[in-house]
């Protein structure tokens, strides 16, 4: 038995970021995207796998209001795929999470914060997580859960926040920045911080629950002067003051636990990470 590691979710965008990262760490690798299927009932290359990274999924909160049959199938039935086969090659399965939380009853929020769905994209990852702990303590698949908060950097594209914001003020043919609502407050996490948290989930016996962000909250108007700063812009912002559906205005992470047991603590500041953003859009704008 060899112990390779899959990734789901290759493609995507922290799924791009962690497979580069394992092939620099000299660690075997294989990646599955939707091209080879979808992952509701696809098969999944499993001979010499131990270890699985679920990163596939459908993410963008919005989208879920729309078409909430789409978030259920590929959350929820590609998490049942995924653990029928890690039960079946007795793999551990890492299951990214996220915004399960609901409206937050304390802040900052910790692992034992009570579970709420805001939102069906949030309902469909609360039905994962307790899926997955079914098959661990059933079928004993050894079960890692991690709920990452917002995770961002260089390659992610719109319609997420930051690199919204970032295509706009770096585009000189866009006069001013235009966004939904400046008041809403989230947890960003930059993504080689991220990463850096993922592979240290590879040390033996690591289980249980952990969050994955910065521990502190900046608002939409805040990172949008981040942006503007690291840029060196003063374009107008615009907001159509827009909330949307069950809005939560304000969340950040507990990361004490991922801190005690991991020895891990995120080393990139806001400011610093949006300034890589900016480089890096503008580096690919030639």
């Amino acid at each position: 038995m060899t112990n390779e590691i899959l990734v789901t979710g290759a493609s995507g965008f922290l799924g791009r970021h962690l497979m580069a990262a394992l092939t620099a760490q000299g660690i075997a690798a294989r990646g599955l995207s939707s091209a080879d299927g979808d992952i509701s009932h696809c098969p999944l290359p499993m001979k010499g796998v131990s270890h699985v990274f679920h990163l596939a999924g459908k993410s963008f909160v919005p989208d879920s209001w729309q078409n909430p049959q789409a978030f259920y199938q590929t959350n929820v039935m590609g998490t049942v795929n995924v653990l029928e086969h890690c039960r079946r090659s007795q793999a551990t399965m890492v299951l990214i999470s996220s915004y399960v939380y609901g409206q937050p009853q304390r802040l900052p929020i910790s692992e034992d914060h009570p579970i709420a769905a805001a939102n069906p994209y949030a309902h469909t990852k609360i039905l994962a997580e307790q899926t997955a702990q079914f098959y661990e303590q059933r079928f004993g698949v050894p079960l890692i859960i991690v709920r990452p908060f917002n995770i961002y950097g260089p390659g992610q594209q719109p319609p997420f926040l930051i690199p919204l914001i970032v295509r706009q003020v770096v585009d000189p043919g866009v006069e001013a920045v235009r966004l939904q609502d400046l008041r809403p407050k989230r947890d960003y996490l930059y993504v080689d911080d991220a990463i850096a948290f993922l592979l240290a989930l590879l040390r033996p016996g690591v289980r249980g629950v952990f969050n994955l962000g910065s521990g502190t909250s900046a608002s939409v108007a805040e990172v949008a002067g981040l942006i503007q700063d690291a840029a060196k812009t003063q374009k107008p912002i615009l907001s159509a003051e827009q909330q949307r559906p069950g809005e939560i205005m304000d969340v950040y992470a507990d990361t004490s636990r991922a801190s005690s047991e991991l020895g891990w603590r995120p080393g990139t500041s806001l400011a610093e990470g949006i300034t890589a953003v900016v480089a890096a859009e503008r580096a690919s704008r030639g």
